[in-house]
């Protein structure tokens, strides 16, 4: 695994942090580096033992960097493209943004076919945002998606991928559209599906009786809708093609246990639901 001298770190919510605290506690970098707008938050990781220094001004601090990560949202990725351009500079960059196609797209368009850009994808988080949901550990035995093009310098993956390794994940390759279209069915489609299960929820609310009936199951399969609401809305629509394909799908899903039900298909039913049962085995198996 390359030992890096300066580690920089653009965005320190809950990704950024835990990337941050897995560098100082394996001690991959002699110092790293946070990026921020907000100096509040700089001052709070440093004061956190998280990163050695930091900078307000991106282009001040790049170039003492040998590796950049960008946990930045999705949408602000393409502007330290733009800086990283402008500045000249080489520095080996990854991100862990849940879109691919529009991210990699717009490293092409900015930095040029050959680039030191290496997308990737770490297969972790929570509902919680921000430094305080920091978590130990967060990326142990996780899978992190790497994306790269045809042009992406082979050296440079195989560096960013000891890296995520060296955080204890485990990493494979996609191609950026088969990234967008799979997580969209994994990750993207079900905090959809969870938003609009609670729209239900909202909408029959009249007295407080449906509260009281609310168990764990309810309460497990919605957790995720506590997720930030800025951050998906931004997914969904980055990935609206995928998310119209999948709501798709999942209607010829639902109208066929909608079938099932109008016909009291109780035997049929109960095969599908079995089958479909060892389908979600088979996920835990997995893992």
């Amino acid at each position: 695994m390359k030992k890096f001298k300066n580690i920089g770190i653009v965005g320190l919510g809950l990704i950024g942090s835990s990337i941050a605290l897995e560098i100082k506690k394996r001690k991959l970098s002699e110092k790293t580096t946070g990026f921020s707008r907000r100096l509040e938050t700089l001052k709070k990781a440093k004061e956190k033992g998280l990163i050695d220094e930091y900078f307000q001004n991106f282009e001040e601090g790049l170039k003492y960097l040998d590796f950049l990560i960008l946990a930045t949202p999705i949408e602000i990725v393409k502007e330290y493209f733009t800086k990283i351009k402008k500045e000249g500079s080489k520095v080996l960059v990854t991100d862990v943004a849940s879109i691919k196609e529009k991210i990699v797209e717009e490293s092409l368009n900015i930095l040029g076919k050959e680039n030191n850009f290496v997308p990737s994808h770490p297969m972790a988080g929570s509902e919680k945002s921000g430094m305080d949901g920091i978590e130990d550990n967060l990326f142990d035995e996780k899978y992190v998606i790497i994306t790269p093009t045809d042009n992406t310098d082979k050296n440079n993956i195989s560096v960013v991928e000891g890296f995520w390794e060296s955080l204890g994940a485990k990493t494979f390759f996609l191609s950026p559209s088969e990234h967008d279209k799979l997580i969209g069915l994994t990750s993207h489609f079900p905090h959809l599906m969870v938003y609009s299960l609670i729209s239900l929820f909202e909408k029959y609310q009249k007295t407080d009786v449906l509260f009281r009936c609310v168990g764990t199951g309810f309460s497990d399969t919605t957790r995720i809708g506590k997720s930030n609401p800025d951050l998906w809305a931004n997914i969904f629509l980055t990935n609206k093609k995928n998310m119209i394909y999948w709501i798709e799908e999942y209607e010829k899903a639902l109208q066929e246990i909608k079938e099932l039900l109008l016909n009291d298909s109780f035997d049929k039913l109960r095969f599908n639901l079995s089958q479909l049962k060892m389908v979600r085995e088979r996920v835990d198996e997995k893992e």
